[in-house]
């Protein structure tokens, strides 16, 4: 009988191991194993790793110790996991599209404009949903090419309807609007873990890419020589919170304090920023006591209001005000350009 947990991983990591074959490098297996049958929360690690952190740590979550009964608590967290994965592809799609926008002079539909502004102020489960099917069809209608290429192929009308189901659900139940009883749980437990499986599937490709924080840019130029920008990074992808720092040398440069996805670890090359709408504060120096309600972690954006940028962390559950961060005036700069080329 398969345990807890068990084939939700199989599943995913099966998918995961298509797009990325060398994963399966990644497996330790044990030799002592009566049926030569890789351990699953060996292959749960690996899913972990490979998808970028803010899904990685719900996933993380989900599959630890403490979630290994059908109850309140493993429904609950299966609602988090789908609706964090939500906002992360919600929020690569936004900041793609704001991209594209400047660099080919795009024209948005007069519906995507005024939805956009009303929606993106306030988020919740039902607009990740609208972003990612409305930015969806505008990428096909236009014919324009996606940075993760796989999503060309994988977000389809399925895709979509998939993300629609948990809106009601997660209204009416993650809200707690009805009563549910143990035997509700347990089926409820049963069947969200197996759509959460189709979109995790569908979205394995992630492990193709690396989502980095850009910690410091150094110029390196000499009087005979081209500069070359040295990227100081972390890796934002890890089964623990200890992210590995890395040097990147290249002929150009990026953003600087960015949150970005890459192509490949041996060049910052192309890359989609995903800044002002996730933050990394963990190179942040605390060195006035006004910085201390600041919390070390990778942060994504939730709301805009009474100008002010709400953010939710990934680790740190607990709210937090990130205004005292030394770069906050350029998010919030960021944030109204964004907003304002999107209208």
């Amino acid at each position: 009988m398969a345990q807890i947990n068990e084939q939700i991983i199989r599943a995913v990591y099966a998918e995961m191991l298509s797009y990325k074959p060398a994963l399966a490098k990644q497996l330790v297996t044990d030799d002592d194993e009566d049926d030569g049958e890789i351990d699953y929360r060996l292959q749960g690690d690996v899913i972990i790793k490979n998808f970028p952190w803010p899904i990685g740590v719900e996933l993380r979550r989900l599959f630890s110790g403490s979630m290994r009964q059908f109850d309140r608590s493993r429904l609950d967290q299966i609602f988090k996991t789908i609706e964090r994965t939500m906002q992360f592809i919600s929020f690569a799609m936004v900041c793609q599209l704001w991209q594209e926008k400047i660099k080919q002079n795009l024209v948005l539909t007069d519906t995507l404009k005024k939805d956009f502004e009303s929606r993106f102020c306030l988020l919740g489960m039902g607009n990740f949903a609208w972003i990612i099917r409305a930015i969806g069809n505008f990428f096909e209608d236009q014919k324009i090419g996606w940075f993760m290429k796989e999503m060309s192929d994988t977000f389809d009308k399925k895709f979509y309807a998939a993300l629609d189901f948990w809106v009601p659900e997660r209204n009416e139940i993650g809200h707690y609007q009805i009563n549910l009883t143990q035997e509700d749980i347990e089926k409820r437990c049963v069947e969200y873990e197996e759509k959460l499986t189709f979109i995790l599937q569908k979205i394995a490709f992630f492990a193709n890419y690396k989502l980095v924080s850009v910690r410091d840019i150094k110029v390196q130029k000499t009087r005979i020589k081209e500069a070359k920008f040295r990227h100081v990074i972390d890796l934002l992808n890890s089964s623990d919170s200890d992210f590995k720092a890395k040097e990147l040398d290249d002929f150009q440069f990026s953003e600087s304090n960015a949150v970005m996805v890459i192509k490949t670890m041996k060049s910052i090359g192309e890359h989609l920023n995903l800044s002002p709408l996730v933050i990394d504060t963990k190179s942040e120096v605390l060195d006035n006591k006004d910085k201390f309600s600041i919390k070390k972690d990778i942060f994504m954006y939730t709301k805009f209001r009474g100008d002010q940028l709400f953010y939710v962390g990934t680790e740190v559950t607990e709210k937090c005000d990130l205004r005292a961060l030394s770069n906050y005036q350029s998010l919030m700069d960021e944030f109204k350009e964004l907003m304002r080329v999107f209208n």
